[in-house]
């Protein structure tokens, strides 16, 4: 289920990558005890020769890297923390700097550079619907209804078309926005939300930025006055912010949000993460209704990278190799 950043080039990237990018223990030990598993599985597996990337945040996630291990055997010989699927890590990808990234299903990269996603048999990834995650001081009817009124109209196709304008087009993703909310009649001038100020946040990748903006000019079309704060991080960044109160409202992806508030939920499905997310979210917070849109995390490999170890699946990564 992501979050604009500018596409990093040459030395750019390159500096990037050496700045930011953390390796794991590789070789006999590996991380979280690679050798144990290489020792149990009778050799080195696959993964184990191969380097992950992804953002800092997934290697610690319980669908990230320690999920990788509990479902499927799968420990990589090292970690790279880039971005949340964005240009780093897809930069890194494409160089061979990493072997597999964590990069978001409707990322158009996955088309444009014949990218592998590894199949997820075993459902490690549940389901992560588009959806507004707010203050509750600020959920009033008017906002809720606007709020919903995107909801209903936005669906998986719909975003993996904007995020093609936004990242492949390199479109300005305030006027994509803007473009898609008249064309589906979202635009209307209304008062639904007069009188209330909303601050409209979203983490560092350009999805998120792309559906922060089309929230904040859904809520300005109805007469909220609507400040944005892009770009800000990771949920442990602005988590902390919706609760103190100095960001108001960000788009948010059902599943990994369940998991960020309730470690240990099993909830698979769209309504039944749906429905134990509102369980979870803590006060003084509240998830708004989610759309039919989602954007899942995925293991993905170059085309090589799959021929070289006959990849199709997660579970071919626990493979001796």
């Amino acid at each position: 289920m992501k979050k604009a950043l500018t596409l990093a080039l040459g030395a750019v990237t390159a500096l990037a990558l050496s700045a930011c990018g953390s390796s794991g223990s590789s070789g006999a030990s590996g991380l979280s005890g690679t050798g144990g598993t290489a020792a149990a599985t009778g050799g080195a597996t696959v993964a184990s020769t191969l380097i992950l990337g992804g953002s800092p945040e997934f290697k610690t996630r319980t669908d990230g890297v320690p999920g990788l291990e509990r479902v499927y055997g799968v420990v990589f010989g090292s970690y790279k923390s880039l971005d949340a699927g964005g240009p780093l890590t897809i930069n890194a990808l494409k160089s061979g700097q990493i072997d597999a990234g964590d990069i978001f299903t409707t990322d158009p990269s996955i088309a444009a550079d014949n990218f592998v996603v590894l199949q997820d048999p075993k459902n490690l990834y549940a389901a992560q619907n588009v959806l507004p995650l707010i203050n509750k001081a600020k959920a009033t009817p008017g906002v809720t209804a606007a709020l919903k009124a995107v909801s209903d109209k936005l669906d998986t196709p719909t975003l993996a078309a904007l995020d093609v304008k936004v990242i492949t087009e390199k479109q300005d993703p305030a006027a994509v926005a803007k473009a898609w909310l008249a064309q589906e009649g979202l635009d209307t001038a209304g008062t639904g939300a007069s009188g209330v100020s909303v601050k409209v946040g979203s983490a560092n990748f350009q999805e998120s930025v792309l559906l922060a903006q089309i929230y904040a000019e859904a809520l300005r079309a109805q007469g909220a006055n609507v400040s944005t704060r892009l770009n800000i991080g990771s949920r442990e960044t602005y988590i902390p912010g919706l609760k103190d109160g100095s960001i108001d409202l960000i788009p948010e992806y059902s599943g990994v949000l369940l998991q960020y508030f309730d470690p240990k939920a099993t909830a698979v499905s769209s309504a039944d993460v749906y429905a134990a997310l509102q369980k979870a979210v803590p006060a003084p917070l509240t998830v708004l209704d989610q759309s039919s849109a989602q954007d899942k995390d995925a293991i993905v490999v170059t085309k090589a990278t799959a021929d070289k170890y006959h990849l199709v699946s997660i579970a071919d990564l626990a493979r001796n190799g």
